[in-house]
């Protein structure tokens, strides 16, 4: 889980946040003649006007982009300009900041789920479990807001249902690790976060080199939680320069993990 730079405030879902200069509750009516064709927003009867829903897609994809670079506390002006649209519109469409999270993570955070229904799906315990921790690394990498998100108190809405069902299946998946006999069985789902948040902190510091970089660190730590091994596993990957070290940290994009088979346990 990539941590904030000290360039960045602190993660956080802010209040509702309001240009002085606008009204953004309000949505004008539709011109006539203009045909209706967006989906309805959240409390509207009434699907968008075309070019509505079009100002809010784009919205929505900036607000990912960016928010996947810098995390959920991107400037909504520098989403606005992104997007091709004034700060007006902006929040005509999402009054506050929780209404942008709520429908733009709302997939996010099912795509996430999905990941963990699958791992308890695979048959072997610690197998599911080394997948699930490149899965949804490689995730949290690739998406500095998607993993602030995961550790926020959220407001009540669709978001907070889906993150409520992340640790009760996270501790799932790990006793089925447990009992599959490889996995230590002292580890503890507070253990398994603090581990997500160390190999996510790599993956920040060295996204500029190599995206998939953590993924050597992930095997370091897997030969940790083993409950035996005969030897060291080899890492997947290369140890980095001291001089990769010191570009200091970034975010990138980051493809997702690999299904079992290369799980290095």
């Amino acid at each position: 889980m990539t941590p904030a730079t000290s360039e960045q405030p602190a993660p956080e879902v802010p209040a509702t946040e309001h240009p002085a200069t606008e009204h953004p509750a309000t949505v004008h009516p539709a011109r006539s003649g203009r045909a209706a064709s967006g989906p309805p927003e959240p409390g509207c009867r009434h699907p968008l006007r075309r070019d509505a829903a079009e100002n809010r897609r784009q919205i929505l994809a900036a607000a990912g982009r960016l928010m996947a670079e810098r995390g959920l506390a991107t400037p909504l002006g520098d989403i606005a300009a992104a997007a091709g649209v004034g700060i007006g519109t902006l929040y005509r469409r999402f009054p506050a900041r929780e209404d942008l999270v709520e429908a733009l993570f709302a997939d996010r955070l099912a795509a996430y789920l999905a990941d963990l229904e699958e791992a308890l799906s695979i048959p072997d315990g610690w197998d599911a479990f080394v997948w699930y921790l490149r899965r949804s690394t490689a995730r949290e990498v690739a998406d500095r807001a998607l993993s602030e998100l995961l550790e926020l108190e959220l407001p009540p809405g669709a978001v907070r249902r889906l993150k409520e069902r992340v640790i009760p299946l996270g501790e799932a998946l790990l006793e089925r690790a447990k009992t599959s006999g490889r996995l230590r069985a002292d580890l503890s789902i507070s253990d398994v976060v603090a581990v997500k948040h160390m190999l996510g902190s790599v993956g920040s510091l060295l996204a500029r080199v190599d995206d998939t970089a953590w993924e050597r660190y992930l095997d370091i730590v897997l030969d940790g939680l083993v409950a035996s091994r005969d030897r060291p596993s080899r890492p997947s990957r290369p140890a980095p320069a001291l001089e990769q070290l010191k570009a200091g940290p970034a975010t990138t994009r980051s493809r997702t993990g690999r299904r079992p088979g290369s799980s290095g346990g």
